[in-house]
Formats: structure tokens, C-alpha cells, sequence
């Protein structure tokens, strides 16, 4: 019997293995690995998603994490932690899909690997405006988080024609068939379309059918002119559901003209075509409104300043009348107009002083008026009878002094300087070093403390002013004018000021001072604006005469003219009225004009004279029969079809349009002889049309709205 093996103990031969495992030139018992779990994942946009790495025939376990080669990734294709703790981008990449590595530190040449498709994140909804709407056409506006350019505002199960504002905005128009309450959510888009979890509730309201005259005459008050489409939308939905709808519909904006063009007439014509066609008819005409009260004027200043103050007026039309002044006041164009710009603190050494003029005309003409007026905007009077100022010369001395140290906003790039450069974007800035800061007494013996700024001088000074008794009632009845009716009764007057001073008017405002939501849809909806809604109840001492902007929007949008907006600004300059163009502070005509021979207010009779009565009638005549050129056309087919079925029905339906079932029987007798007086021919139909067209449209029964 040979010699026996000696035989390894077990804890050698476990030694060996392990030192196999170690060695990098040892190959066979355990294949070195990196495992990544997950091996593919679907991660949304800003997201975490947690990693792991198995390394398996390596004593050391450790990895190195990586995304797309990027040791600890980037902003672009999301980063990942020591942990293996991945937070997807925040905005999508492209190609949307990455990889995330794990590398082993003891040997680099062993990696796992994990595929990750990137999508568009999860929507959230905040808030929406309006959350009322009627049948028919509306807009709506979203606000929330995550959204992405190419998300839709679903209207239940409706996508809606939506456009992408920012990630926490989106607007949509859509149109309604039955009324209820409908869920809206926001959907994004592939990679990973999603709905939001959280949604608006949308309630529509069928509204109470509303007649055909009353809604012309409604429309004549809150748009540039009723349209047929308009007038049969509104009809259905009812004037709440309009008004509401109107709130909520994104503004016409102004484009900024080059800093080379020195011509007006491109700003004029976007004014034109706005009015015409701009779906914001409500904001539009409230905003052509205060551009009367808070006048500027394309006779001093230049395009460049004129359309960022158009859109100033607009995008405030619906908020606050203090934020309306503070805006307007801090505003280069209107502080170039009045001298608030570059207005200096007084040096007594050169015997200078604050400039006055702003001041002056902030109190006389956008706030106060002349005279302390009562509730319903009567006049207060002494025991004399006589009226009693509402401020007097040493107050606009003060009030001036509060309003120095103000320039041109600061060019991008620039420093600040005690005159800035000629600038138009963005308000005023102030130097306090050139801010009169001693202190100064207001109006009800209120006084701005010395030793503050150019912004809490102004400040107080708008406050002071804003909260005046006269605000309300002054205000209150120049919107009515130019609205709805230029001799508003007492109580009418009362009524809106009661708005003004709560903030709230039904449904509508917030509850603020001055709101004015509550204020426009108060004037709109008060009983004295819809008295003469049904033809029996019309007071002929309502209404007003047509201004000529008016007067030429109303007739184009009622025959579904379209223009570039150069025809009407020709014909509204013929008309002593061009758009942007006001001759001074004082509007194209003041507030308080009388009638001759009348003790009735007539502000818009100030415009007309012989030649411009004769020049409306050109205007009609031209519309009607030759055309207005090249850049605005009409199509009076409709027309022609009705003449050719009943002359009747043409002069009814023109009736209804123009003049909301007013036309009085002698004026339909002499219209409808001479409709028939038109000779026969091919376009006897046509002819007809424009001569009932044309005598309507030049009557003093057109051109007085009411």
C-alpha cells in the first residue's frame, strides 16, 4: 500500500476561492457583474427615481453613477447621486430618452446599465377664469404648474383650441351646446400624454333668451358695434354670460413699433382693426373709454409711446381704478404729455419749481373734477349757493411736490441717471435724490411725513386722491357717458358710484373700492341703461349721439366689413375724431357740453358742425355705393336676398340691426317708396339693399344711439 495524500482542510480550499475572486487574473468560479435594477424605467420630467447596482465577483461593491457618460449628469439629462438617486430634467430633453450608468470602481470596465424614457411631466390646475359661461362661443384662461408647450384645456372630453402662454398659463376659445357644470382639466402632451389630477369646475347657464332689439342695443353699449353672429350668440346666452365671458377673454394688443418709424397711422390702423375684429370687445370699448378721460395724444408723442399706452389702458380695463391711476401716472408717454417725467424737486437758490401741470390735470379731469360733488354727482353747494372746489391751488402745489424725482424707465443696460434717456417700456423709475422730501399737506388735511421716498409720496398721494368722496360719482358718470347715455339720471349716477365705493355688483367684483368689473357691469345692467331695451319704454332724452369712431365701427362690423383698418382712420380724421390723435387733455370733446338751445349735455354734439354732418352722410354714401378702397370691403349679398324675397323683410331686418326696432312709420313709409322706386335690372336686388342701407345709415335716427 503506497503512501496516502495528505488532504486539504476545507478552510484552505475557501481561501483559494476567495483569493480567486480577488484576483483579476483569476477566471472561473464567479463571473465579475454590475446589475442595475431597474433595467428600464419611465421617469416624468422634474421626478426622482431610486437606483440600485449589484456587483457580483468583486469584493469591492462600490459603483461610480453616471447619465449618458456625464459623471453625476447634468440640468439637461437629469443627475443622479452617490445614493443612485436619479431627479429627472426639468424640461424635456431631445431625444427624450437617456442612460444611467454604473461603473465599477474596482474594475472600470465593468458597467451596468439602465434605459430611461423621459416624459412630459403630470399638469396641475389651480384656478380658471371665468368659471361662469353661457351657450355658445367663450374663452377661458388656466393657471397652474408643469404645463408644456402643446397642452390642451379639455372641456370634459372637448379638447379645446388652446395656446401655450408659460408653464403655470394657457388660454383656450371653445363653444358650448348645453348647459350644466363641466369638469375642465389640462392634458399634456406625448412622450407620457396625461391628464391632470386636479380640475375647475365650468358652470354653463343657459340664460334667459334675450330679444334680438334689446341685444343690438346691448351690444351698441359694449362693443364697437353689434354683429349679426354677436347679436344671435348673445341673444341665447343672455347679457350676464356675455358680460362674463368678455372678463375673461385675453386683450388686443399694440405692437411696438421700430424705433425708426415716425408715422402714427400703423398704430391707428391696429386700433381699427382691433375694434372690427378683435374678440375683447368689451375691454376694447371700456378701454377707448378711459383713453378719453386719461388723455394722451399722438400730436406729441411718438408711436413708440402712443401704443404701449394703448396697451396699458387695455390690460387695466378690467381691474382697478387705482391701479389705473398708479399705472397711468407712472407711465412715460403720459408722463412725457403732462411733464411728470424729469419733473425736479424746487431748488430755491434758482427759484424753480415742481412742475404742476400733471398734478393739476390728475385732479381736475381723471379724479375729482372742479367741484365737491354728492353721491349722485350733483354739486355741493356753500350757503351762497355757490359750487364748492374740491381742491385749490395750494394743493396741486403739494401735490406736485410729491410727484418730482420721476424719469424714463432705465434702458436695459444702463444705470439710472437724474434724467434717464427718452425711453417708452415700463413705468417711470425714480431718483430720490431729486424727490422733494419735506413733508406735505393733501387734500382732507392729510399729510405725506417728510423724509420719504418718490415712491411713498406717490403713494399716498394716489390714495389720498383715490379715496376722495368725489372719485366715485365723478368717474361713475363720464363711463356712463361714454358708454351708455350722456344726461344719466341722479339715481343712475348714485346707483354706479354706490358700485364704486363697494366693489360689488351682484356676481361681479371683488369687494375692493373701486373694482372696476363691478363697476362696468353696473353701468351696463343698470335698469336706466336697459329701460329702453323694449322700444315702448325708450325715454328720447337717453342715449347719445354717435362719435364718428363709433359711428364707423358700428356701420362696418354690422355688414361684416373687413379692413386694415386705413378707410376708417381716413374717415374718422375727415370727422375731426382720429384715433390717438387728441387735439388736447380735454379730449376730442368735454364731458360737460351742453346742446345749444338746450339744457340737455350733448358731449359728442361738440364735434358736429355743418361740414362734418355733411361728411357723415359722404362717409354712408361712400360705404354704401363706391366702396371704401382696396383695404376694406363689404358684401351686401344678404341684403340682396332679402330684397329679392319681401322689401319688407329687408327694411324689418335693417330696422332690428341699425336702429333695434326704433324705426319710426313715417321713416319706413319714405324708405320703403323709394326701395321700390329702384329700377329694375340685374342688380335691382342689390340696389335696393343699399338704398334702405343708406337711408338708414345717414338718418339722425341711426346717428343718434339710443
Amino acid at each position: 500500500m503506497g503512501p496516502s495524500i495528505p488532504q486539504r482542510p476545507h478552510a484552505v480550499v475557501a481561501f483559494l476561492a476567495v483569493l480567486c475572486i480577488v484576483s483579476s487574473g483569476c477566471v472561473g468560479l464567479i463571473k465579475p457583474t454590475v446589475t442595475m435594477t431597474p433595467a428600464t424605467s419611465s421617469v416624468r420630467v422634474g421626478d426622482p427615481q431610486q437606483f440600485s447596482a449589484t456587483v457580483t465577483g468583486l469584493m469591492n461593491t462600490e459603483v461610480t453613477w453616471a447619465v449618458n457618460g456625464i459623471p453625476g449628469g447634468n440640468a439637461t439629462v437629469g443627475t443622479i447621486s452617490e445614493g443612485g438617486l436619479y431627479h429627472a430634467p426639468r424640461v424635456l430633453p431631445n431625444p427624450n430618452s437617456v442612460t444611467v450608468q454604473a461603473t465599477s470602481q474596482a474594475n472600470t470596465t465593468l458597467q451596468g446599465t439602465s434605459d430611461i424614457t423621459l416624459e412630459n411631466p403630470i399638469p396641475v390646475v389651480t384656478a380658471m377664469t371665468p368659471t361662469t359661461i353661457g351657450l355658445g362661443q367663450f374663452s377661458v384662461e388656466v393657471t397652474g404648474a408643469n404645463f408644456v408647450n402643446g397642452a390642451v384645456i379639455m372641456f370634459g372630453k372637448t379638447p379645446l383650441a388652446t395656446k401655450f402662454i408659460s408653464a403655470s398659463r394657457l388660454t383656450a376659445t371653445g363653444g358650448s351646446t348645453i348647459w350644466g357644470t363641466v369638469q375642465v382639466t389640462v392634458q399634456n402632451p406625448n412622450p407620457g400624454m396625461i391628464s391632470s389630477a386636479t380640475s375647475e369646475l365650468m358652470t354653463v347657464v343657459k340664460g334667459e333668451a334675450e330679444s334680438p332689439a334689446a341685444t343690438v342695443r346691448f351690444l351698441e353699449e359694449s362693443t364697437f358695434g353689434p354683429t349679426p353672429a354677436l347679436v344671435t350668440q348673445v341673444q341665447q346666452i343672455g347679457f350676464v354670460p356675455f358680460i362674463n365671458n368678455q372678463f375673461g377673454t385675453p386683450a388686443s394688443t399694440y405692437p411696438d413699433p421700430a424705433a425708426s418709424v415716425s408715422d402714427l397711422t400703423p398704430t391707428q390702423q391696429v386700433f381699427f382693426t382691433n375694434a372690427l375684429s378683435g374678440a375683447d370687445q368689451l375691454r376694447q370699448r371700456v378701454a377707448f373709454a378711459l383713453s378719453e378721460i386719461w388723455v394722451t395724444s399722438g400730436n406729441t408723442l411718438p408711436p413708440q409711446a402712443m401704443a404701449p399706452y394703448m396697451r396699458l389702458l387695455s390690460q387695466d380695463a378690467f381691474t382697478n381704478y387705482r391701479t389705473i391711476m398708479q399705472d397711468v401716472t407712472l407711465s412715460p408717454a403720459m408722463g412725457a404729455y403732462l411733464n411728470m417725467v424729469n419733473n425736479d424737486k424746487p431748488n430755491a437758490g434758482a427759484n424753480t419749481h415742481a412742475n404742476e401741470n400733471y398734478a393739476r390735470e390728475l385732479m381736475q379731469l381723471f379724479t375729482l373734477g372742479l367741484y365737491k360733488l354728492n353721491t349722485d354727482g350733483s354739486l355741493q353747494l356753500d350757503s351762497s349757493n355757490n359750487p364748492i372746489p374740491s381742491y385749490d391751488q395750494t394743493t396741486v402745489e403739494e401735490m406736485a411736490r410729491a410727484f418730482t424725482g420721476w424719469t424714463y424707465p432705465t434702458q436695459p443696460g444702463t444705470a439710472l441717471q437724474k434724467h434717464n434717456p427718452t425711453y417708452w417700456l415700463g413705468p417711470m423709475v425714480a431718483l430720490d435724490s431729486n424727490h422733494d422730501m419735506a413733508a406735505k399737506t393733501l387734500l382732507n388735511g392729510t399729510t405725506l411725513p417728510a423724509g420719504q421716498t418718490a415712491a411713498q409720496d406717490l403713494k399716498g398721494a394716489l390714495d389720498n386722491l383715490f379715496n376722495h368722496p368725489n372719485v366715485g360719482p365723478f368717474i361713475s358718470k363720464e363711463l356712463i357717458q361714454r358708454l351708455v347715455t350722456s344726461n344719466p339720471s341722479p339715481a343712475y349716477v348714485s346707483r354706479v358710484a354706490s358700485v364704486f365705493a363697494s366693489g360689488t355688483f351682484s356676481t361681479f367684483g371683488s369687494g375692493q373700492r373701486g373694482d372696476m368689473k363691478a363697476v362696468i357691469a353696473a353701468i351696463l345692467l343698470d335698469p336706466e341703461a336697459r329701460r329702453g331695451d323694449n322700444p315702448n319704454t325708450a325715454v328720447a332724452t337717453d342715449g347719445h349721439l354717435r362719435e364718428p369712431i363709433l359711428y364707423i365701427t358700428n356701420l362696418l362690423r354690422a355688414f361684416g366689413a373687413t379692413s386694415d383698418g386705413l378707410a376708417p382712420l381716413w374717415a374718422a380724421s375727415s370727422l375731426s375724431e382720429a384715433p390717438l390723435r387728441s387735439p388736447s387733455v380735454f379730449n376730442f370733446f368735454p364731458p360737460n357740453y351742453q346742446i345749444p338751445g338746450t339744457t340737455l349735455l350733448g358731449p359728442e354734439f361738440d364735434l358736429q358742425t355743418t361740414a362734418t354732418a355733411l361728411t357723415r352722410i359722404n362717409f354712408v354714401n361712400s360705404f354704401v355705393y363706391w366702396g371704401l378702397g382696396s383695404g376694406t370691403t363689404v358684401d351686401f349679398t344678404t341684403y340682396a336676398n332679402l330684397a329679392s324675397t319681401d322689401v319688407n323683410q329687408l327694411v324689418n331686418a335693417l330696422d332690428t340691426l341699425l336702429l333695434h326696432g326704433t324705426l319710426s312709420p313715417s321713416s319706413r313709409a319714405s324708405i320703403l317708396a323709394a326701395v321700390n322706386a329702384v329700377p329694375s335690372g340685374s342688380n335691382q336686388n342689390l340696389h335696393r339693399a343699399k338704398a334702405a342701407i343708406y337711408l338708414i345709415a345717414s338718418s339722425s335716427q341711426y346717428q343718434v344711439e339710443y
